[in-house]
Order: C-alpha cells, then sequence, then structure tokens
C-alpha cells in the first residue's frame, strides 16, 4: 500500500480585528492519528462568521499510473465515520475528484452557525461550558482507484471545540497606588481563564463613585492577553499617560481558550501621587547636582564613562603629564629572571578583575539639610565590580604599567510618601546606578618575586584619573526628574590612588604555571588586596553628587 499524506489546515475568515487562528494536523494511515484541535467560542456564532478548511494533498512516492483520487470532507458530531464509508452523510457533496494525480489544495468553507446548527449546544444554547466544551470534527478521507493497486482509504479528522458559554468575571482589582502608576492584582473566579484584558479609565472631575461597570465596546484595554494576575499600569485607556492627584477605575476581563470573554470585573480605583525617589529627595534636601547629563537610559554607563574620560584628560592636560613622563622614560623592556625556568618573552598585558563594598559619600555634600542618601539606602553598601586591563610599558626593576579600569554598582531603595508629615517608605523602588571609568598608572615591585620562588609577595601603589556616570531612577523604571529642578542623570570627576600587594599564585605549582604559560600564554597569575581612595568631587569644585569613597578590593590578575 503506498503511503499518502495529508495536511488540514483550519483558518476563520473574520473581519479586521476579529478571532481567528490556523492549525494544522498530519495523517499518513487509515487510523485517525495527530489530532490537533481548535477551540470555537461564542463570538463566531455571530452571522457571516466563516470556517475556512484546507486540505493540502502531496502523494508520497510514486503515484498510481491509472486510476482516480477522490477526497471526500464534511463536519460530523462521530470521529469514526471518517473512515467508515457506510457511514458517509448524505451532505458529503464536498467531494471534489482528481483525475491527474499529484499534488493539489482543496478549500471548503463552513459557518460557524451551520456547524452546529439543529445539534445539542449550538449557537442558540449557552448551557454548554468551557470546562466541558461541545465537540465536532472535521474528516478528510482520500480514496485512490488504480488499475494496479485496488482501493486505498486514507483518513484523519480534526477536532473543533465549540464553548459557548462565557467565563465567570475575575475579582474587582486590587490597587497599590504609586508615582503616576497603578500596581492591580487580582483572583479569577473561573477555570477557564487564559488570559486577561485591562481597562483603565479617568474619573471625572467632581465624581466621587466609580460607574459599576464600562462598555467595552467604546474603553479600549490598555492590556491586552495578560497571562498573570497582576499588571503595573502606567496609561489609562486611550494612551494617556497616568498623572498624579488624578484618580482612575481599572476593570479586568478574563478571556478563555475559545476567545469568550467575560463581562467586566467591578471597578477598583487608586489616585496616583508623588513619590520622592533618590535623585528628587537629595535635590528637595538641598543637593546642587542638577543632573541633566549622561544617558537617557543610564544603562550604556561604561562606553558612556570612557568617552568623558577621554574629553576629562583633554581638558586637564596638566593632570596628563604624568602618564606621558612615565611612558617617555620608562627603561626599556628587559628580560626578567625567571625561577621557572621558562624562556619567557617580558610580559606585556595584565587583566585584573576587583570586587568592593561600595559607599558613596553623597550625604558629605556642603548644604545639605539632611542625609538623603542614606533616607533612601538606609546605610546598604553592596558590591561593585570593576574590570582593570593594563598594558605593562617598562621593567624598570619592577613593572610600570598603563592601563584603564571600568565598573558598574547599583543599589536599591524605596522612595517617600509625600502624603505624609513627614514622609514615610513608599511601595515604589528607587535605585541608583553608578558605572566608573578611569585612566591609571600602576609600579609594581615585581623584581623580587620573579627571582626568588619562596617570597612571592608583589607590593604596588596606583593612580589615575577617574569619571563616573550616575543614573537615578524612579519606580516606573525612568530616569528621575524633577520638575524645574533637574534631572537625575549625570558626572562625577575626580581621581582614585590604591596601595596594595599581590600574591603571586604560581609560586605554589610551579608545574601548574608551566601549563599555563605553555597553553595559553599566562605568565602569571595573582590575587591581591587593595585599600584605595576614589575622589569623585569634580576636584572639590561643588556642584556635583560626591562619589567618594575609601574601601578594601580584593580581586584576582593574570599577566600575559
Amino acid at each position: 500500500m503506498r503511503i499518502r499524506c495529508f495536511l488540514a489546515t483550519v483558518s476563520l475568515l473574520l473581519p479586521a480585528a476579529a478571532f481567528a487562528q490556523t492549525i494544522t494536523s498530519s495523517f499518513q494511515t487509515t487510523t485517525p492519528s495527530g489530532v490537533v484541535s481548535v477551540n470555537i467560542g461564542r463570538a463566531l456564532c455571530q452571522p457571516n462568521r466563516v470556517i475556512d478548511f484546507r486540505v493540502d494533498y502531496t502523494p508520497t512516492g510514486s503515484p498510481p499510473t491509472a486510476g482516480t483520487d477522490t477526497v471526500a470532507f464534511y463536519i460530523t458530531p462521530d470521529a469514526s465515520t471518517c473512515s467508515d464509508t457506510s457511514k458517509d452523510p448524505a451532505g458529503a457533496a464536498n467531494t471534489v475528484s482528481q483525475a491527474q494525480l499529484g499534488q493539489f489544495v482543496i478549500n471548503t468553507s463552513y459557518l460557524v452557525s451551520d456547524l452546529v446548527a439543529g445539534l445539542a449546544n449550538g449557537c442558540n444554547d449557552t448551557t454548554k461550558s468551557a470546562a466541558s466544551p461541545f465537540t465536532v470534527f472535521f474528516c478528510a478521507r482520500r480514496k485512490t482507484t488504480s488499475l494496479t493497486s485496488g482501493q486505498t482509504l486514507l483518513a484523519n479528522s480534526l477536532q473543533v471545540n465549540f464553548a459557548l458559554l462565557p467565563p465567570k468575571a475575575p475579582s474587582v482589582p486590587t490597587l497599590v497606588e504609586g508615582d503616576q502608576h497603578l500596581r492591580a492584582s487580582w483572583t479569577s473566579n473561573d477555570s477557564g481563564d487564559r488570559t486577561y484584558d485591562v481597562f483603565v479609565v479617568q474619573r471625572p472631575a467632581g465624581v466621587t463613585t466609580a460607574p459599576p461597570t464600562i462598555d467595552v465596546g467604546v474603553v479600549a484595554p490598555v492590556d491586552t492577553g495578560i497571562q498573570q494576575t497582576s499588571v503595573d499600569v502606567t496609561n489609562a485607556s486611550g494612551g494617556a499617560p497616568l498623572q498624579d492627584r488624578q484618580t482612575y477605575d481599572l476593570y479586568v476581563r478574563s478571556v478563555d481558550a475559545y476567545a469568550n470573554a467575560s463581562a467586566p470585573s467591578g471597578p477598583g480605583s487608586g489616585t496616583p501621587f508623588l513619590v520622592e525617589d533618590f535623585y528628587r529627595h537629595y535635590r528637595s534636601e538641598g543637593g546642587h547636582d542638577n543632573g541633566g547629563g549622561g544617558c537617557s537610559s543610564g544603562e550604556a554607563g561604561f562606553l558612556a564613562a570612557l568617552a568623558a574620560l577621554a574629553v576629562l584628560l583633554g581638558k586637564r592636560r596638566r593632570l596628563v603629564a604624568p602618564f606621558l613622563v612615565a611612558l617617555l622614560c620608562a627603561a626599556p623592556a628587559a628580560r626578567a629572571a625567571d625561577w621557572t625556568g621558562q624562556n619567557r618573552p617580558p610580559r606585556f598585558l595584565l587583566i585584573a578583575f576587583k570586587v568592593d563594598r561600595y559607599d558613596p559619600q553623597v550625604d558629605s555634600e556642603a548644604g545639605l539639610v539632611g542625609r538623603p542618601y542614606h533616607d533612601i539606602f538606609h546605610g546598604r553598601a553592596p558590591a561593585r565590580y570593576q574590570l582593570e586591563v593594563d598594558w605593562q610599558a617598562a621593567h624598570p626593576f619592577g613593572s610600570l604599567l598603563l592601563g584603564v579600569t571600568g565598573g558598574f554598582w547599583q543599589n536599591y531603595g524605596h522612595g517617600l510618601d509625600t502624603r505624609t508629615t513627614p514622609p514615610t517608605v513608599s511601595t515604589d523602588t528607587t535605585h541608583l546606578n553608578i558605572a566608573p571609568a578611569g585612566a591609571v598608572i600602576t609600579y609594581r615591585f615585581d623584581e623580587v618575586a620573579d627571582r626568588v620562588r619562596w617570597l612571592p609577595i608583589i607590593p604596588y601603589a596606583q593612580a589615575g584619573l577617574m569619571a563616573a556616570l550616575w543614573s537615578s531612577y524612579n519606580g516606573r523604571g525612568d530616569v528621575s526628574t524633577r520638575p524645574g529642578s533637574g534631572r537625575g542623570s549625570g558626572w562625577s570627576y575626580g581621581y582614585t590612588t590604591a596601595l596594595g600587594v599581590a600574591l603571586n599564585l604560581d609560586a605554589i605549582d610551579a608545574g601548574l604555571a608551566r601549563e599555563a604559560y605553555i597553553d595559553m600564554g599566562i605568565q602569571r597569575t595573582a590575587a591581591f588586596a587593595e585599600y584605595g581612595w576614589t575622589h569623585l568631587d569634580d576636584f572639590r569644585k561643588g556642584g556635583s553628587l560626591i562619589l567618594s569613597d575609601r574601601a578594601w578590593r580584593f580581586g584576582v590578575s593574570v599577566e600575559f
């Protein structure tokens, strides 16, 4: 028996914005298999709603040399009739003969109302629930008669489910008010809920109570098809951003797997209010940095900080001089004694990763009437991560390195509720991002560690110029603004110094150190600790966010 393959695709041909779905089912034997179902809701019982059934027929293997192909397809409540020719319904006139065997496509359309007309739970019956839908089958059957193979029957069915009773409305949503946004949550009242639509209506001035329901044909949803039972809303129906001190009513409706929509829930009401995030609070407490610089999002901080560093070096040429002098006056590189026994060239590159607890001294700014940084972040000092890349320019009885460093740090807190006196902690989060970058010069006294295995200690000193991009965010995740008083993203400039000591880890296992050099070119691996002083206060000119700190830093480095 030759094996044939049908592809049955169901499309719903509806007006614009109406429910539409396309599915595919394939079968290759006389036994129905691989059934894929399509779900139809009550909305498709409306006039002129049509299902278009399409059969793509492609024979596999060599077609018969003679005979005819017949494809019959129809709707039946009994899937067993699809492979039983004796049960062909009288309406099986949807039969197409194909005298020339080969690939072809057949289409037939049914009004949805006709599919279930006269049957229990049809379009005029709303007693069927989503948990127990009515089911019919679209049958596609191919019969072939040839001189050599006799008759072959290949059939399959496509399950079509109808659920004509809409789900129950969700519970009245609970709203948590924030700065120009509302966080809504609700519970489902129907096991058939699949997604939810959210409607937000601005309450007219002078109206004290919300309308019990809305006309969903007039009011557009602001969130459609969300699958979770909570959402953070920042816009009203129609697209206008939510405004502080304006009351809004929020409704939710559920949609089941059959595109049946419930009635809207009862209204949840809320009034957004002004929340002092970090930058707003800093300015209200007398902070002088009006921001306005940096990036719109602040997340591209590292690259932007490097660009700002180049500008800083250009503006402060007298500070660049030590770097240039060190580079020009450095002694030529010489091959150092090596206790590992390897014939190695001079080291030329160092890459270091370091981490510390960063606590910027924002509250040390002169003129502040309070402690805005502490009020928001309450003394938390999260980890700051930095990457340093140094070129080993020369080896004058040690190593002279010129390099760049960059990093990222983030601290989270909660804004202040300005509706109370004094302000209290709000549910809105606020966070501060800082991306430092700098150009550094380092002297490492590693001559002894190169020569004496049992003394793997490398002291070093470092100094450099720094720039840091800072960005403050409000509870909506946007860069903070304070009308008429600045924008929460800007730059702080300054310098850094550090004293540290590194431990040459190669001294622990010389054999492993040789393998690392031979396989990857790594000449030395070290762990280090340093104490650093960072002064990011625009060289004490004032008017900028003070991001200075001092802290122990720890890390690892590899040299090539």
